[in-house]
């Protein structure tokens, strides 16, 4: 399960989403990633059909995932089984573990090969993944290059069809109506220790920051803390809401901006400082916690068990 502060293009996914989806501008990958799963489900098997596949039935999970047979070629010689696989919306972009799964999945029905549909798109390893295991894999610019391939005609209808309406907010797949978006109360910020060497590509947003003597660490995104403590060497952009302390050994390489500054001896700051004055407020805050689930949880056993992240 992706981690919801994670965007898609920071873990690694082949699609790389926009900041918003046009619907006026037609078809798009970043449209089709943004569509509800049962949206997407009956794009999947309109393009299937669209092709000359005979479908089967669909079955829906409680994560979200859907699952779908068809028989390519019906009326050749030899017509092909295949087993499609919507990934669980939770996931949304396929890791290696996900394709491991759906090809144990497709082991177990005859003589059928597999289509992984993954809107988010595919990590690295998971393309190598999917190649191993003979795996055909689909993102969102592998369905709307599909779309464009139809007749104008049928493409223009089928995108009436999928926008009409709410067609982003994800369906409840055991009653099948609209979930809700619920807000939650923030998680207190952590703080974070430094210990090992290396290249920190996230973003930390922290109360504390350590980074601890004989350690080598470089931060490739800005860093926002609350308090910022050097005993190693740190190396990369921070904004800190208090004290800025390098201790005894401590070098900081970079562009700083804090309440202040400490350095004891044997401490030295290499790069630009600049001190914050004034009532600032606290600018380093824990993203909004939210997430959909469905309004009959009360009612029923299923509803309540379901809870999809947001994508972005």
């Amino acid at each position: 399960m992706l981690d919801p502060f994670v965007t898609l293009e920071e873990a690694g996914f082949s699609l790389r989403p926009g900041g918003g989806v046009d619907r006026l501008a037609g078809w798009s990958p970043e449209l089709i990633a943004s569509l509800d799963w049962a949206r997407l489900s009956d794009l999947a098997r309109a393009i299937a059909a669209e092709a000359g596949c005979e479908l089967a039935g669909t079955r829906v999970m409680p994560d979200a995932a859907v699952h779908f047979g068809m028989l390519e070629q019906p009326k050749s010689a030899k017509p092909r089984r295949a087993m499609v696989k919507i990934a669980p919306w939770n996931e949304w972009g396929a890791t290696p573990e996900t394709v491991q799964q759906f090809a144990q999945e497709v082991r177990t029905a005859r003589d059928a090969r597999g289509i992984l549909i993954a809107p988010a798109g595919f990590s690295p390893a998971a393309l190598r993944m999917a190649q191993e295991l003979r795996i055909e894999s689909v993102d969102a610019v592998a369905l709307d290059a599909a779309l464009r391939a139809l007749p104008r005609e049928r493409s223009d209808f089928l995108f009436v069809v999928t926008t009409a309406g709410d067609f982003s907010t994800p369906t409840c797949p055991a009653c099948q109506k609209k979930l809700v978006r619920v807000e939650h109360e923030p998680l207190a910020l952590p703080s974070r220790t430094i210990d090992v060497d290396g290249l920190i590509a996230d973003f930390v947003v922290c109360d504390r920051l350590e980074v601890t003597a004989g350690c080598e660490v470089t931060f490739l995104q800005e860093v926002k803390a609350r308090a910022v403590t050097i005993s190693g060497h740190a190396a990369g952009n921070f904004v800190c809401e208090g004290p800025v302390t390098l201790e005894a050994g401590g070098t900081l390489s970079g562009k700083v901006a804090a309440r202040s500054l400490v350095v004891h001896d044997g401490g030295e700051l290499l790069g630009q400082f600049r001190i914050l004055e004034g009532e600032l407020g606290s600018f380093v805050k824990q993203a909004l916690r939210w997430d959909w689930r469905c309004a009959n949880a009360d009612e029923r056993a299923a509803c309540s068990r379901v809870v999809l992240e947001p994508h972005q």
